[in-house]
């Protein structure tokens, strides 16, 4: 009896420290969760199997039964008593074991999403996205969907939805979205989904959108800004996302930030991206990261970095990790930005002493790892030491021409370190043979060629079967279909750079886009020039999702123009209901205007759509619409209209405006009628040293006079351009 009563106590005692293994066990991360299952089944298998099978079922698993477990009562064997004893502990025992082996592999904590999804489906699908086959992917995940039920059939239409958007294909991940019921989901795949909504909304330029659905994910004890949390993963935000989705979380969120405009958003932007470097892993994204954190820096005015960099903490508070890494950044950009304003490049001996300081202060900094060495290296870039300038100094384009040149030899006489300048030639297009002069350029010593200016030369250089030097053409080739294209053999590169007119509306149109409009009437002249402008503006938005609800082309004569805007309005009038009264407000079924218009004609037509009670739709416009120069009194009939236009024309940084003032000054009469092409004359000098290294990827972007500047794979130059509101006769910046 005393045995037996030392045994039972012995036998509770071990079932107790085993309910309190279990215990933790149920709290504790997948891997932790085997270790402390082992330990229970060390304690339990001894003395009661069918406790652990039952125990482990309910509190392991958090009393969700797997699905490959089912309980089936089954009769018990007839068999001898000892027999049946011992059948009964094998049995226990066995089931234990399966127990084990299911739980390690099963009860686990998994990403959502793809988690729920079987090894051998994870299989299936990993070879094609290996390759980059996307699109196979999803459908593979589809057809598995086919055959699985709900909750599991959500699971891979998720991710299906997932491979289609790594793949570009935001319409066909939309498609499998509206498949969803998604009152039935989960909570996990509620997240999953809210992110993968928030991805379509960002490929369909709906920034605000985007920042909706990921709203969605906070849990409520999650502060504003996730961003601000300590490395890793933000556990304040409680469970709502694995560590695995949160790096796509912060770079979704940072890029719908960048693409809402504006300071504060350039700001919210950056401590995403600080927040998602201390997700990742791989140096390639890292590396990418840190040139996205780098752009959106260079976006920011000085006035602001000042802001900023005081603004995350208070006087007497610590200064945290992610705090310092931000101020690291702020500094940086200052630092650059000083050096560069006024100056064509940030060749600049002080400035290498400057990063060194900048290096002791921030010992260990993220930028240390790829933009320092980027910046140092920029730092002793220097232009060609011979260039050669290709332009059409007599005939039809001669202004223009001589526009570029003064543009061209003003950067140059800018330049800092005048010994370092390089010898410039000039030579004249017209009449001559492109081909033969580009080879007199380089047998007179010439490194680099800028130009020629007529598309015809652009052309006749890209049929050559090899440059020996490169080329900054300052115009496009087309091929019969109006394209673009670049040199297609071996050599020196040719780069293409031009202020092109067509991408300019298809900037208008996303812009438009972005701010939530969808029904777009189109104004544009009855031109050739204008049937171009209205192709673009219609075809950029209709590949963002939008629709054209009418199109109208207007002459230089101003009762047609007002015959023009009457068509487009009585063409998208809303049925009004039945009034005696005339004054009843007309409505209409657009959103906003696109508009390619000059100063002239854009300031008939905005006074017409007054007239007939569409003031309030919003006009978004091409930097045609403005003349250059500030003019109060005649453009106060085009107030309310945004448009996009160059940092040179809109005084968007301190250099921009010393520059522009010195040429007017120097050619004030010239300079307003070609204004824009001294920009880009400017821009052709300083951007040579930096093209390589901006087509490689090595650089995100140029900050020049015409716009931000990038250059893609095939060597064209494209600009990202500021946007302005007309207030009062005068544009004021936007964001």
């Amino acid at each position: 009896m005393l045995w037996k009563n030392k045994t039972s106590e012995l036998y509770a005692k071990r079932t107790l420290h085993s309910l309190t293994a279990l215990k933790m066990a149920s709290k504790c991360s997948a891997t932790k969760c085997k270790l402390r299952f082992l330990d229970y089944f060390r304690l339990v298998m001894k003395h009661n199997s069918s406790f652990a099978v039952a125990s482990s079922k309910n509190l392991f698993c958090n009393g969700r039964e797997s699905k490959t477990w089912r309980n089936e009562t089954r009769p018990e064997p007839v068999v001898p008593g000892w027999k049946k004893q011992r059948a009964i502990i094998l049995q226990g025992k066995m089931m234990a074991y399966l127990l084990l082996g299911l739980l390690v592999g099963g009860c686990g904590t998994t990403p959502f999403g793809s988690g729920t999804v079987s090894d051998s489906g994870r299989q299936a699908v990993g070879a094609p996205v290996s390759d980059g086959r996307f699109r196979e992917a999803a459908e593979q995940n589809l057809r598995m969907a086919s055959r699985a039920t709900i909750p599991r059939r959500y699971d891979y239409l998720l991710a299906a939805m997932g491979r289609y958007l790594d793949g570009g294909d935001a319409n066909a991940a939309k498609g499998v979205l509206a498949r969803i019921d998604t009152t039935k989901w989960t909570r996990p795949q509620q997240d999953f989904g809210d992110l993968l909504a928030a991805r379509i909304a960002l490929a369909e330029r709906r920034p605000r959108a985007a920042l909706a659905s990921l709203k969605k994910i906070q849990s409520p004890d999650c502060r504003q800004k996730e961003s601000d949390v300590a490395p890793h993963l933000p556990s304040h935000c409680g469970p709502r996302l694995p560590k695995s989705r949160w790096a796509s979380f912060f770079r979704t969120r940072a890029m719908a930030y960048a693409e809402s405009g504006g300071d504060d958003n350039a700001l919210d932007a950056l401590r995403d991206r600080i927040a998602l470097d201390m997700l990742l892993e791989d140096p390639s994204e890292i590396a990418t990261n840190h040139r996205a954190i780098w752009s959106r820096l260079s976006s920011l005015s000085p006035s602001f970095l000042a802001r900023a960099y005081l603004q995350p903490l208070g006087s007497s508070a610590p200064v945290p990790l992610r705090i310092k890494i931000l101020r690291g950044w702020l500094t940086l950009a200052g630092i650059v930005g000083k050096y560069t304003a006024g100056k064509t490049s940030i060749r600049s001996e002080p400035l290498s002493q400057t990063l060194a300081s900048w290096r002791k202060r921030y010992p260990g900094h993220p930028a240390e790892r790829f933009l320092l060495p980027e910046l140092i290296a920029a730092g002793q870039k220097k232009p060609p030491p011979h260039i050669a300038l290709l332009l059409p100094l007599n005939g039809d384009f001669s202004g223009v021409a001589r526009a570029i040149q003064d543009g061209f030899i003003t950067a140059w006489l800018h330049d800092s370190g005048a010994a370092d300048r390089p010898v410039v030639t000039i030579g004249n297009t017209v009449g001559a043979d492109i081909g033969a002069l580009y080879q007199e350029a380089i047998d007179a010593g010439a490194e680099f060629i800028v130009g020629p200016l007529d598309k015809p030369s652009v052309a006749r250089l890209t049929e050559l079967p090899a440059l020996q030097k490169p080329v900054l053409a300052l115009n496009h080739a087309e091929n019969s279909a109006g394209e673009a294209r670049g040199h297609p053999g071996s050599g020196a590169p040719l780069y293409q750079f031009t202020l092109d007119p067509e991408e300019e509306a298809a900037q208008a149109a996303r812009r438009a886009r972005s701010d939530g409009c969808i029904r777009a009437g189109v104004l544009t002249p009855e031109t050739h020039w204008g049937q171009r402008m209205a192709d673009s503006f219609t075809g950029q938005w209709r590949e963002h999702g939008g629709t054209i609800a009418d199109g109208q082309s207007f002459s230089d004569k101003p009762e047609e123009i007002a015959a023009s805007v009457q068509k487009l309005l009585d063409n998208t009038e809303r049925e009004r209901p039945q009034s005696p009264s005339s004054s009843v407000p007309r409505e209409y079924d657009m959103d906003c205007i696109l508009m390619a218009a000059f100063p002239r004609e854009a300031r008939q037509l905005q006074p017409q759509l007054n007239f007939y009670y569409a003031g309030d739709v919003p006009i978004y416009a091409t930097s045609h619409l403005f003349g250059g120069i500030v003019d109060p009194v005649s453009d106060q009939d085009i107030d309310g209209i945004i448009f996009g236009d160059m940092p040179w024309i809109l005084r968007g940084s301190e250099d921009a405006s010393v520059l522009r003032d010195r040429v007017m000054e120097t050619w004030p009469e010239f300079a307003q009628k070609y204004l824009r092409y001294y920009a880009l004359g400017i821009d052709a000098y300083r951007i040579l040293p930096y093209l390589e290294g901006l087509r490689a990827g090595s650089f995100e972007d140029f900050q020049g006079q015409t716009g931000t500047l990038l250059v893609d794979g095939q060597g064209r130059v494209n600009r990202k351009l500021l946007w302005a509101r007309i207030r009062k006769g005068v544009p004021v910046i936007i964001h």
